[in-house]
């Protein structure tokens, strides 16, 4: 059994925890991750049970020391990672009052409209956390009344942890370290109606939250009193862990979800994306559904081996994938399964795939999803570029579960026609950012750019130019996809 020092890194993602042993120079030496469900009763509605997340904790926590390889004793710090937005309500003991609406949920789309009337020059998404906040105290006035506090899942997991519950500057929209912004977001809170203390305090991403309880590090098999750190949302997180939190950086990640996120120095009055701290922000364009989308056309187009092989399946796809030319021979795929936002989409935008034909197969599907949503990023950092002056990178860095996809990267490369790095592991670049707020609260790492000098080298995939006109093409295509079947997303 190692006796030497780490840090546990929990990455919680919609589909499931991560929890990572990471040592003092943020090498992830043992992942175990832990499945829960998503609830979706209702158009528009995408919610999860919190009680959820901490049982996925404790049985990720519990089989990463399951063969004994590594002491629990040696734990030396515990911080979390989260999905951003997420609102749970909880009683006076913790304990959830009703599932969480989180950040995929868009029901709120009236909250959001109402929003930016009141509030001019200020934008609203439906997924975003005051819309459906508004949303909690127009249609269930018993629960916010009842409720003690509303947490994202990162509150929740850290009060489950310490007995307190606290935010980050990723994570919350209540109270910011930027006294402008605090300002607007009181104002907000006041006309939505809900009291200042049923909100959890704001701390730093490397502040120690609080220790570990006894209770609670029974249930995790772990020593009572082990410090436990702010954390953050899962975008900071992986900023930092592909080595691309700098200002000036840019990376991309293929998830569940997905998106492009520049690192920038923080406007006064103004959040970029995602908060990091007081200097920085991540400005990000987020696509709702990258790996959701992958995963529903693979389930769907390989039910029969999905069911028989589960995740080798991936790897087959991949290679099938490889088969087909650039440009799918013309297949083309709108992604929009769990919806899009503008400007890619819009509120009514819809998953189907276009000129299927007598010789199209499961393979051309496929290739021409793996497509569509490298069009999407190519879009959205045209977007970003034009919209905030921002230059274009001379490379991008992918990480994410996608990532590990060699056709799929390549096929990014020559889309974006740019660099694109892969970094060693990538689908624990989370993990490795989240490590990274407690070690840099434990004096251990001096500041988040450690993480960049730590990276593991990876692959690196350059741009074909045999394909670039073909890619050029079908990026103009995917642009005008939204309008062109509005009519048809649109009809009863």
């Amino acid at each position: 059994m190692k006796k030497d020092p780490f840090v546990l890194a929990y990455d919680l993602g919609t589909g499931g925890v991560k929890a990572a042993i990471v040592d003092p120079e943020g090498r992830v030496l043992r992942t175990s991750s832990a499945d829960y469900p998503l609830y979706t009763p209702g158009p528009d509605m995408a919610e999860q049970d919190a009680e959820d997340y901490w049982q996925g904790l404790v049985r990720s926590t519990r089989a990463v020391f399951q063969d004994g390889a590594f002491d629990p004793s040696c734990c030396i710090g515990l911080a979390i990672g989260a999905m951003w937005r997420g609102i749970t309500p909880v009683d006076s003991n913790g304990a959830p009052l009703s599932r969480g609406m989180i950040w995929l949920d868009t029901r709120a789309r009236a909250e959001a409209e109402e929003l930016m009337r009141i509030f001019p020059g200020r934008y609203f998404a439906p997924n975003e956390y005051w819309p459906k906040m508004l949303w909690l105290r127009r249609h269930c006035p018993d629960i916010v009344r009842e409720a003690d506090q509303f947490l994202e899942a990162n509150a929740f997991l850290k009060r489950r942890m310490t007995g307190r519950a606290t935010s980050d500057p990723s994570n919350c929209y209540t109270d910011s370290f930027d006294p402008l912004l605090a300002s607007f977001y009181r104002e907000v809170r006041e006309y939505c109606g809900v009291p200042e203390r049923k909100f959890p305090a704001l701390i730093h991403s490397d502040d120690q939250a609080g220790i570990l309880l006894p209770e609670a590090a029974d249930v995790l098999g772990l020593p009572a009193g082990i410090p436990v750190f702010g954390g953050s949302g899962d975008i900071p997180a992986i900023a930092i862990g592909s080595g691309s939190s700098g200002i000036g950086s840019a990376h991309l990640y293929l998830g569940s979800s997905g998106w492009v996120g520049y690192s920038v120095a923080h406007r006064p009055n103004e959040q970029h994306g995602s908060g990091f701290d007081e200097a920085r922000d991540i400005d990000l364009f987020g696509l709702h559904s990258v790996g959701l989308s992958y995963r529903l056309a693979v389930r769907q187009l390989y039910a029969a081996e999905y069911a028989a092989q589960g995740e080798a399946i991936f790897s087959e796809v991949d290679r099938q994938a490889g088969e087909i030319p650039p440009g799918s021979e013309g297949v083309c795929a709108v992604p929009w399964f769990f919806g899009e936002d503008a400007p890619i989409g819009g509120k009514d935008a819809k998953g189907c795939y276009l000129n299927l034909g007598p010789n199209t197969d499961r393979r051309h599907m496929m290739r021409a999803l793996l497509e569509s949503i490298c069009y999407e990023f190519s879009l959205a950092m045209e977007w970003k570029e034009q919209k905030n002056g921002y230059p274009r990178p001379e490379f991008i860095c992918a990480v994410g579960g996608g990532a590990q996809s060699a056709v799929w990267m390549q096929m990014l490369s020559d889309v974006l026609n740019m660099p694109v790095r892969v970094i060693g592991s990538p689908r624990h670049a989370g993990a490795r950012g989240i490590a990274y707020h407690a070690l840099k609260g434990l004096g251990i790492a001096g500041s988040y750019e450690d993480a960049g000098k730590n990276t593991m080298s990876g692959a690196e995939y350059l741009p074909d130019p045999a394909y670039a006109e073909v890619y050029r093409q079908g990026t103009e295509r995917f642009r005008s996809l939204y309008e062109t079947l509005r009519p048809v997303f649109t009809a009863e």
